[in-house]
């Protein structure tokens, strides 16, 4: 008996042509990528389903609140599921997927780097890829995985690390979980699963709480940060420099900010982690958990705004916000 793998298409490069204005536009449906691309193991039935038709910044945490639902969903029916979509934000979709999505069967995102009608477009080998990994139930337990250029990444570690070539994507600091080849997928690296926060997925029907993303910068003296209570955000993820570092003046205004609302450091140097222990001068990362911030391990910036965004919809305390960042050696 043949798999039965569903495709939750939401547009990206992947689904991309030229526009008559210039540049290239979302415009192929979920179904017309099945029919361009196809689906090269005949033991495989794949099914299409089109949420968005968006390019990925354009996507919303709302959005992937939704597809989360929608694979949940489907989940019972299927033996496994891809996401379409571009490639500017799938690491978040991915992540946002391993939190909230099924975790029963193998989920895998996919895109593209270069769009159908350009030379050497990688849309469909990703594509047939992905539906191959989607398959394999040596991926069911790892998470939800990303799938590019014939590499297998885990969503937890994943990054985007080039804009343009077609091998645009690393995994720190572990590497990836294996490739497709040959029509199978072998997975480098058996016994990885997921350390996740049980958290309960954000529901479709009620809006998002705001959470804020700032750049630290050298000098910034914080005035943005003191902004933050007054312009609504329930939360805040700041992303420092180095070891997890921000000028002294900025750490007085985020220490003002996290008497209102969470505030979580995260680290601009991709692949590597914040520092609980090593640095004690002002603006340091034990300086700043001294002042109440929150430590956000390895996790990217990115990833750690669909955490707290999560954690907020389910009106989580402190110290449950907290613990949950412990599952990526923060807190």
């Amino acid at each position: 008996m043949g798999s039965k793998i569903a495709v939750l298409s939401l547009g990206g490069t992947i689904s991309m042509t030229e526009s008559k204005s210039g540049g290239v536009v979302p415009t192929l449906s979920g179904e017309d990528l099945l029919k361009q691309f196809g689906v090269a193991d005949t033991q495989i039935e794949a099914s299409v389903h089109s949420v968005r038709s968006l390019a990925s910044a354009q996507l919303s945490p709302a959005d992937l609140v939704e597809v989360a639902a929608k694979a949940r969903e489907i989940a019972p029916e299927v033996s496994g599921i891809v996401i379409t979509q571009g490639t500017d934000t799938i690491e978040e979709t991915a992540f946002a997927l391993d939190l909230w999505g099924p975790r029963d069967i193998p989920v895998v995102v996919t895109g593209a780097m270069r769009h159908p009608d350009a030379p050497g477009s990688d849309g469909a080998a990703n594509f047939r890829d992905a539906i191959v990994a989607a398959s394999c139930k040596e991926l069911i337990g790892l998470g939800t995985v990303v799938v590019m250029d014939g590499e297998v990444h885990a969503a937890r570690f994943v990054t985007k690390k080039h804009t343009a070539t077609v091998r645009a994507f690393t995994s720190s600091p572990i590497g990836m979980l294996g490739w497709v080849k040959e029509g199978a997928v072998d997975v480098l690296v058996n016994g990885l699963r997921p350390e996740l926060p049980a958290l309960a997925p954000p529901s479709v029907d009620k809006a998002l709480p705001d959470v804020a993303v700032l750049k630290s910068w050298l000098g910034d003296d914080g005035r943005l940060a003191a902004r933050l209570p007054e312009l609504g955000f329930a939360g805040a993820v700041v992303e420092g420099m180095g070891g997890g570092h921000v000028h002294p003046d900025m750490a007085e205004q985020l220490q003002a900010a996290s008497r209102k609302l969470p505030v979580i450091i995260s680290t601009r140097v991709v692949g590597s982690h914040v520092l609980e222990s090593t640095y004690g001068f002002v603006g340091s990362e034990i300086d700043l958990r001294r002042r109440g911030i929150l430590l956000g391990g390895w996790l990217t910036t990115g990833k750690l705004h669909l955490l707290l965004v999560t954690l907020l919809a389910t009106e989580a305390s402190i110290d449950e916000i907290r613990q949950s960042l412990q599952c990526f050696r923060g807190g």
